[in-house]
């Protein structure tokens, strides 16, 4: 008899999900040593692992089931699932036994039949299969749990009183009479190491919680989804940040940042400037318009102010989502010159990285992204270095021109130090990493959060948007 050629075996079992299910026996290998699998077949324009795992698990973040189940396990047409995590059309992929929907099948493992199949068609011993995933066990009924309550029942004996806890009792009770008579030196005696260990922890810098990646991505599209359902914030921050500047005051309110929600509007402002009429204070550093609507005429107690220059445009950046709040960060990049790095957990640090440009693209900056493998001073004149950084809060005079952005899509290296202290004053410089010039130091943090370093705001990090 003629040995079938192996490709032609292969396209077979391609053309026909369910053929595995057979259990038929062409060569001198069987299919009993496959075992019975639940296993999706891979259409074509297949979203990825995650995508998968959302379709017929109901939840992306059950990918990495998927991923240890067919890790390094050889497909029909000689390709495997590698660390890339890249699915090919036509791939056999197992996957729990709870996955339903189009495309999930159950039957005997693919992967095995193709494999005896190729061994019968070679002439040679089929190889040992890969161990099964869990199977799916039912409850115990609740028949035996019964007989089980009723078994204890008729073996309950008569209660009685062990000598042991009535010497404890004894005890206890002297011990409390004992307490009684003297609580005050025994309480200072016993309270004394635990304030000494509490102090000395007080002095140690706190360190967050590792935090879960699932977790902290819930939170971050929350926070995305709550940008996305109040569109009218960024006109709101806008007309709050160009009535703060423009209002005739004593000492000139110039808005670190913009807090938004629905009802009412928040101004973060440097300490010792005049609130406008239409403005309250709140402390030192924080006034509120109850409205939340900025728009509306203000009628200062004051002479009349008459504007001859042009009204200064703000450059706001949306961050996300104050944490413990339902209010949107809008920080205030308008007197912002210099460097801006953000240190702390790469991922969200880069993420960072991307918010900021994106926002300060869609205010009507020039940003100019530095490609990889080039160094800082490519895109950067060379200027006489300046030492001292400028103050982190008031920032520089805005000039008439706007600045040029230069992003740096990689962490911050000691080559880039002699650049970064020369940068030209009109100039902003987004990078990740950590630098003693930068002006602005922010911190990331794996729960999705961004501490804003002197601006004092940790906020919920918004999702960046999709690049075409």
């Amino acid at each position: 008899m003629a040995v079938p050629a192996a490709g032609s075996v292969l396209a077979a079992l391609l053309a026909a999900p369910a053929a595995a299910d057979t259990g038929t026996d062409t060569g001198t290998g069987t299919y009993d040593i496959c075992p019975t699998v639940y296993y999706y077949v891979v259409p074509a324009g297949s979203p990825g692992l995650e995508g998968i795992a959302d379709l017929v698990l109901g939840d992306p973040e059950r990918a990495d089931e998927i991923y240890g189940y067919n890790a390094g396990r050889t497909q029909a047409d000689g390709g495997a699932l590698g660390e890339d995590r890249r699915v090919l059309p036509e791939w056999r992929l197992v996957v729990p036994f709870d996955a339903g929907g189009e495309g999930v099948y159950e039957g005997l493992d693919p992967l095995c039949v193709v494999a005896v199949d190729r061994a019968n068609a070679l002439g040679q011993e089929p190889p040992s299969p890969p161990p099964a995933p869990p199977a799916y066990t039912p409850p115990p009924e609740d028949g035996s749990s019964a007989e089980a309550a009723a078994t204890d029942l008729t073996a309950e004996e008569e209660p009685s009183i062990d000598p042991r806890l009535l010497a404890a009792g004894a005890a206890g009770l002297i011990l409390l009479t004992l307490i009684t008579l003297f609580w005050q030196p025994i309480g200072r005696a016993l309270a004394w190491p635990f304030r000494r260990v509490a102090a000395a922890r007080a002095e140690r810098p706190q360190k967050r919680r590792p935090s879960r990646p699932g977790a902290a991505a819930r939170r971050r599209r929350a926070a995305t989804d709550l940008i996305a359902s109040d569109p009218d914030a960024v006109r709101r921050a806008g007309a709050a940040h160009a009535e703060l500047i423009g209002a005739p005051a004593d000492v000139p309110a110039r808005p670190v940042a913009l807090l938004t929600t629905p009802s009412e509007t928040t101004a973060v402002v440097p300490a010792g400037a005049t609130p406008p009429a239409s403005w309250r204070a709140v402390d030192t550093t924080t006034w509120r318009y109850g409205s939340g609507r900025s728009s509306a005429p203000v009628h200062f107690g004051t002479s009349v102010h008459t504007m001859t220059d042009v009204a200064l445009r703000g450059v706001l950046v949306c961050l996300g989502q104050k944490e413990g709040t339902d209010a949107l960060v809008h920080v205030d990049f308008t007197r912002m010159r210099g460097l801006l790095a953000v240190d702390g957990d790469p991922k969200v640090a880069a993420d960072a990285v991307r918010v900021v440009a994106d926002g300060l693209h869609a205010a009507g900056l020039q940003v100019r992204v530095l490609k990889q493998g080039r160094p800082l001073h490519s895109l950067l004149p060379d200027t006489i270095p300046v030492v001292t950084a400028p103050d982190p809060i008031h920032g520089l005079d805005p000039g008439a021109e706007p600045p040029t952005v230069v992003v740096v899509p990689r962490p911050l290296g000691q080559a880039d130090e002699h650049v970064l202290t020369g940068l030209p004053s009109d100039t902003i410089v987004v990078a990740a990493g950590s630098s003693h010039t930068a002006r602005w130091q922010w911190e990331a943090f794996d729960d999705g959060t961004v501490h804003t370093g002197a601006l004092g705001i940790d906020v919920v990090l918004r999702t960046p948007g999709r690049r075409d």
